[in-house]
């Protein structure tokens, strides 16, 4: 096995400094740094993170629990956290649960006694107090939190559903569209299980999208139609949707749906009713998935800050990390996002990313 003192014989530098530059510490000079790393992989070094952990206290493995890695917007999500982490010499396991609480439940109750520093939760499912539950004093941090102030219990990263809604329904309404409909949320009495279906913490989040859509709407005096329930926010529900609004007599000018794959389905299930987009009805998602970029029409959509989100979410771990103590009242972070304006509202050929 590789040593650490034949890496730095090899990179020309001394034992502390090819530690420092493999534990990415800012201390050690770029080039430095990289011509370590380098010879570092070139030689196979592995790190021994028991023997790390023993004198530190410290693994620099961070976990992250997420529903699955098949919904684009988990996917992109965790794909900024393992880079972000990947450049601070840091590591990422990513476990999915499928949205399924009793397995996050179990996934939370091993995680203390795992060999990772903390634990970043996309929770569907519990709120802030059922996770601290399960977790007592180990660091986490959450990814949209729709726990209560009375049960929010760790610092949180949201996505910018209010300000982002308000952008959409701004940017149609500026496009002379006055006939808006909104699409993904819930009946009141009925909540959908089974896999990509809400639950309760995911149908507070759902919910909050058609509630600040419908805010914007009103601010410019349009009225609400609360007509569009749906099953769950999948491409399929909402190629269901349209062909209902379709059968319906569409009435609608523009559609804005809740996330991307329902719009996306939207613009399916339109195109195939014989409904041209946008010249007929003006299609907008949020969340800024890669599939809405190469489709036919492209997407309008809201993209989150995904890096940002996760240099920020790493920062605020690192000071549970560093300074439990020092920790009191749990954060809401709300991130930026980038209004991307493409054909399914401005027509063929534009808002060319």
């Amino acid at each position: 096995m590789v040593t650490l003192k034949e890496v730095a014989q090899k990179a020309g530098v001394s034992p502390s400094t090819a530690s420092a530059a493999i534990r990415g510490m800012d201390i050690v000079r770029p080039d430095t740094a990289k011509r370590v790393l380098d010879t570092a992989a070139k030689l196979n070094y592995q790190i021994n993170m028991s023997a790390r952990a023993l004198r530190s206290g410290r693994t620099n493995i961070y976990t992250m629990l997420i529903p699955d890695l098949e919904n684009q917007f988990y996917a992109k999500l965790a794909n900024a956290l393992s880079n972000e982490l990947a450049a601070h010499g840091k590591r990422l396991i990513v476990q999915t649960n499928n949205f399924k609480k009793d397995k996050e439940l179990e996934q939370l109750a091993q995680i203390s006694a795992s060999m990772c520093d903390g634990v970043f939760i996309a929770s569907t499912h519990n709120t802030g107090r059922e996770i601290h539950e399960a977790l007592k004093t180990f660091p986490a941090l959450l990814f949209d939190d729709m726990s209560p102030d009375e049960d929010a219990y760790y610092d949180s990263i949201e996505t910018p559903s209010q300000a982002g809604m308000h952008a959409l329904i701004r940017h149609l309404v500026s496009l002379g569209r006055k006939r808006i409909g909104i699409v993904g949320t819930f009946a009141d009495n009925v909540k959908p299980v089974g896999k990509g279906s809400p639950t309760e913490i995911a149908f507070a989040i759902r919910q909050n999208r058609y509630d600040f859509a419908a805010q914007a709407m009103q601010a410019y005096g349009l009225p609400v139609d609360d007509a569009f329930i749906v099953s769950d926010w999948s491409v399929n529900a909402g190629i269901e949707t349209a062909h209902q609004l379709v059968k319906q007599g569409l009435r609608f000018d523009a559609l804005c749906c809740a996330n991307d794959d329902l719009a996306l389905g939207i613009i399916r299930g339109l195109l195939e009713c014989g409904v041209r987009v946008p010249e007929d009805v003006a299609v907008t998602g949020f969340d800024g998935i890669a599939p809405g970029s190469f489709t036919t029409p492209t997407l309008t959509t809201i993209s989150s800050d995904y890096q940002g989100m996760a240099q920020t979410a790493i920062d605020m771990m690192e000071s549970q990390v560093e300074q439990p103590d020092e920790h009191t009242m749990p954060r809401r972070i709300i991130v930026g996002f980038q209004l991307l304006q493409r054909e399914s509202t401005l027509g063929f050929g534009a808002g060319k990313d």
